[in-house]
């Protein structure tokens, strides 16, 4: 008997199932949106590069010393305004003195053998090749002096001008080498603010010594300071592979600060072409960046291009991209589409 009825349960689910099989299934037909869609405008422009850097004075210099050693004590501290020629840094001079006590010895000696051998050529008992070595000898000291005496003098850093300490870059006893920064001055008096910036091959071929530029800063919110190029690099930097451009600032009568970012646009020669596109048919900008909807000729879904903004005026959106060669650019209706939204040519 149980197995009789385990067999009717079993024909009872197989004849259930198969009339939910057999039942119709509701499918999801997407809407096509209804669009306008068109050849756009194009125009020449001249863009103006966009770039950024740091402002400092035109007259900003690292200073270091001749020579490596130990760093006997820094005298300054940033911010600390100086006299032309005051004390700012200097190393222990214990070795440099030795060596300039050393040469000087040296010098002493070759020449009493210079003198002993010219006596000797004047009695025939000296060579002439023996004076002459004597000679060299002793001129050769005289430069060894020489050059121990002009280490000693710049194992000491004084202020070159009436001037400002920027920062310091090192501490006392502290061990630095030959040429490393030490301290960074600034001369006063001197007006002269520049930025460096890096500019990519495409843009410093357009870039000209003279060309005008418009710098803003932020600690300055709604100014605008005149620019113009007065520096071209002519090789790229090794490590970035960008063209540095040297802009003087105008800073009028505001107060400029060394280590200020400068977001600069430089009115460089050169004309692009610019697609002119309606402001409804760009979407989710972001900064430059945007997108609109393109469809090639008789397609039935919209394709989502990024674009980027060169410009805004009063009616259209400047793009860079040429974007008519794409296709026909949506003008209306872009709101409502994603990328590959079916459509259907309207209005």
């Amino acid at each position: 008997m149980k197995t009789i009825a385990m067999i009717s349960v079993a024909c009872l689910l197989t004849v259930f199932f198969s009339r939910c099989t057999n039942k119709p299934t509701a499918t999801y037909t997407e809407q096509a949106v209804c669009v306008k869609a068109e050849k756009l405008a194009e125009t020449d422009a001249v863009i103006p590069i966009h770039c950024s850097g740091i402002l400092s004075s035109k007259r900003l210099i690292k200073m270091s010393f001749k020579t490596g050693g130990i760093i006997s004590a820094l005298y300054v501290e940033p911010g600390q305004k100086v006299k032309k020629g005051q004390l700012l840094a200097s190393l222990e001079m214990t070795e440099i003195s030795s060596q300039v006590e050393q040469a000087r010895l040296a010098v002493e000696k070759t020449e009493r053998d210079l003198s002993r051998v010219k006596n000797l050529y004047r009695d025939t008992v000296a060579t002439l090749e023996q004076l002459q070595d004597a000679t060299l000898a002793f001129e050769m000291a005289e430069r060894n002096l020489s050059i121990a005496a002009f280490n000693q003098q710049y194992s000491k850093i004084a202020a070159p001008a009436d001037g400002l300490v920027i920062a310091t870059l090192a501490e006392s006893h502290e061990l630095t080498g030959p040429g490393t920064p030490v301290l960074v001055f600034s001369e006063l008096g001197n007006d002269e603010w520049v930025v460096k910036a890096g500019l990519a091959d495409k843009d410093i071929v357009r870039v000209h010594t003279g060309d005008k530029a418009e710098a803003v800063f932020d600690a300055y919110p709604g100014r605008k300071f005149a620019a113009y190029v007065s520096q071209i690099s002519e090789t790229a930097d090794p490590h970035t592979g960008t063209f540095e451009v040297e802009l003087t600032i105008e800073p009028g009568n505001e107060r400029m600060i060394n280590g200020l970012v400068a977001v600069v646009d430089i009115e460089a020669e050169g004309n692009q072409v610019v697609t002119l596109v309606p402001p409804e048919a760009i979407t989710d900008t972001d900064g430059s960046k945007g997108y609109v909807y393109v469809i090639e000729e008789a397609d039935t879904t919209a394709k989502k291009v990024e674009v980027t903004i060169a410009y805004l005026d009063n009616q259209y959106v400047a793009v860079k991209e040429p974007i008519n060669k794409m296709g026909l650019v949506i003008t209306e209706g872009a709101a409502y589409l994603g990328n590959g939204s079916k459509i259907i040519l309207g209005y």
